[in-house]
């Protein structure tokens, strides 16, 4: 699902008058809010940030949506975005790696030389992902599950959501006995726990790709904003909630 977080633009408080639009990863939500925290004091122009599975925000990009800058956690979608000629320039901003999780309630504890044998582990229950099929971080697990020679015993035992912090609810409220997430999200969740990093050379590079896009609304403050998230303050903030930076 895609949501918004709706900023009152009354005079009283006052707000600007323009508003430009942030189209972002799910896995991002806390970190993006922290970086327009920081940034909104300086500029006259308010962004509103739109969250949601990668996948999805592209096709809304492509279908004509009016975003002015796409944080996407997968290169993929960022290509196909590139290739519409929709993008004025765009770089890797920060890096995340997947982690195994389970309810903070689990008594279970796991080695990464067990990790081939996870499916033994479920009893009975599912292992919470992101679709497999296109959404970033459940691309990234299945790449991870299948070169750990577990897909064949596992696949019919996944539990997939429309996005990674769907997914990470399920493990929340204790519905699934484990899960596999962005190592971001479990440190900012109380409800979970992390049992072990999935190793990263199972995977493709977990990078998240910022896009300045090809919108006449606003170009120059999105430019600002675009530059601001290579900031050593902003670098600072990813730092804080657990992103890589190189």
């Amino acid at each position: 699902m895609v949501f918004a977080f709706l900023i009152s633009l009354g005079s009283s408080a006052g707000f600007a008058k323009n508003l430009t639009y942030l189209y972002a990863a799910a896995s991002t939500q806390n970190v993006v809010e922290a970086v327009l925290k920081s940034y909104n004091t300086k500029s006259e122009t308010r962004f509103l940030p739109v969250y949601g599975a990668t996948s999805a925000l592209a096709r809304q990009i492509l279908d004509g949506a009016p975003a002015s800058l796409f944080l996407a956690a997968n290169k993929v979608w960022m290509d196909r975005i590139t290739e519409s000629n929709l993008v004025r320039k765009s770089k890797n901003v920060f890096f995340n790696r997947l982690v195994l999780v389970a309810p903070q309630t689990s008594s279970l504890k796991l080695t990464e030389n067990k990790l081939s044998n996870i499916h033994l582990h479920l009893n009975g229950g599912r292992l919470a992902v992101a679709e497999v099929s296109a959404v970033p971080a459940g691309i990234y697990a299945k790449q991870a599950l299948k070169n750990l020679q577990v897909w064949p015993k596992i696949k019919d035992k996944l539990a997939q959501s429309t996005n990674v912090r769907a997914a990470l609810a399920l493990v929340e409220r204790d519905e699934v006995p484990l899960g596999i997430v962005y190592h971001t999200d479990s440190l900012a969740s109380p409800y979970v726990k992390t049992l072990l990093e999935i190793p990263e050379n199972t995977h493709e590079k977990i990078a998240y790709p910022l896009a300045l896009l090809n919108n006449k609304e606003q170009p120059e403050e999105a430019l600002k904003l675009f530059k601001f998230f290579f900031s050593e303050q902003s670098r600072y903030i990813f730092h804080k909630h657990g992103f890589k930076t190189d």
